[in-house]
């Protein structure tokens, strides 16, 4: 399953009560699983993304990746000085950064002009470059993360993720053991075996002619500024729930685009919410809200709040909606298609 911190939900520029963009993603192989040994990655890294991990428990030392949706400032400003402080925690293993090829040009500068001492290495990978194939992390024998990509439209390249986990479990075949008469006290050896074969009562056995291998996986689809959901039919396909930003309710869109001056190129709360349910997308969970929405709910209420967001979302989708607050937790069950909220 997955846990998703939301460590900034704002759009632009942050507030009082909301940061801008960034994402915390573990990776749970088991719904009781929580706590600083989970491995996670970091979707976005807006400026005080560092300040708000120091309010949750992710270890810097199980930070896996960092993806990148695309290089406007409020995405990718807080960037550098994670790297730094991740250095100073220690960490000596590898860090896979994904990200638009301008972000690999704004690392090299920054690290050379702030003469800054990393003790590990940047894997550095043009998302360019991973398009067609997408990428897999082996995290451990038992657990991955398959990454698919898929372009998106903003005023600059964009992107959204599809991140599906994948759990190994080994089984064993209870019937083969009972068949070629292996005691049960023999069983657990079996299980637990890091090599080939073991001495069973005076006899040679392979461990693997006992076991099997039990794969279960979820996908979830984390997208990043884009005013064209549609673009991601493909993606969502199976997908257990879907993150993506509504900055602005329908009637604030028309409004600006009225003006004739600028096209910011986000979509409002309709949009996404007439795409999720055609879809079939069964959680939508909406982020990246303009400043200009008040945290209070009541979509009576003159003054734009979050209540308007919700109210227009609501009367175009029937399925789970979830509107961000910063360090929410929203959790994938091990059930697929539902999810639960913490």
């Amino acid at each position: 399953m997955f846990e998703l911190t939301f460590l900034g939900t704002s759009s632009g520029v942050p507030t009082l009560r909301r940061n801008v963009s960034g994402l915390a993603v573990s990776l749970l192989a088991k719904s009781h699983e929580t706590g600083k040994s989970t491995p996670w990655i970091l979707i976005d890294c807006g400026e005080a993304t560092q300040h708000q991990l120091l309010r949750t428990p992710h270890k810097p030392s199980m930070l896996q990746a960092i993806l990148i949706t695309h290089m406007h400032g409020d995405h990718c400003y807080g960037l550098m000085g994670l790297l730094a402080s991740l250095a100073m925690h220690g960490r000596t293993s590898p860090l896979p950064i994904i990200a638009p090829p301008a972000l690999g040009e704004l690392l090299d500068a920054f690290i050379r002009l702030t003469e800054m001492n990393l003790s590990y290495e940047i894997d550095f990978i043009d998302i360019h470059s991973v398009l067609d194939t997408g990428l897999v992390l082996e995290l451990s024998d038992e657990l991955s993360l398959e990454i698919d990509i898929h372009p998106l439209s903003h005023r600059c390249d964009s992107f959204g993720f599809g991140l599906t986990q994948i759990h190994r479990q080994k089984k064993l075949n209870t019937n083969k053991l009972s068949h070629d008469h292996i005691a049960t006290r023999h069983w657990g050896s079996i299980l637990k075996s890091d090599t080939p074969s073991l001495s069973v009562d005076g006899r040679t056995v392979l461990v693997a002619d006992y076991l099997h291998l039990n794969e279960t996986s979820q996908k979830i689809v984390i997208a990043g500024d884009n005013d064209t959901p549609s673009l991601l039919t493909d993606a969502v396909k199976g997908a257990v729930m879907l993150v993506h930003e509504a900055t602005y309710t329908q009637a604030v869109m028309d409004k600006i685009l009225a003006k004739g001056v600028f096209d910011p190129k986000h979509s409002s709360a309709k949009m996404v919410a007439k795409f999720a349910r055609d879809a079939g997308v069964p959680c939508l969970v909406l982020t990246h809200f303009s400043a200009r929405f008040m945290l209070f709910d009541d979509p009576d209420d003159s003054t734009p709040n979050m209540g308007h967001i919700r109210y227009e979302a609501e009367s175009s989708y029937e399925g789970e909606l979830i509107l961000a607050s910063d360090l929410m937790v929203v959790s994938t069950a091990t059930k697929e298609g539902t999810v639960s909220m913490m």
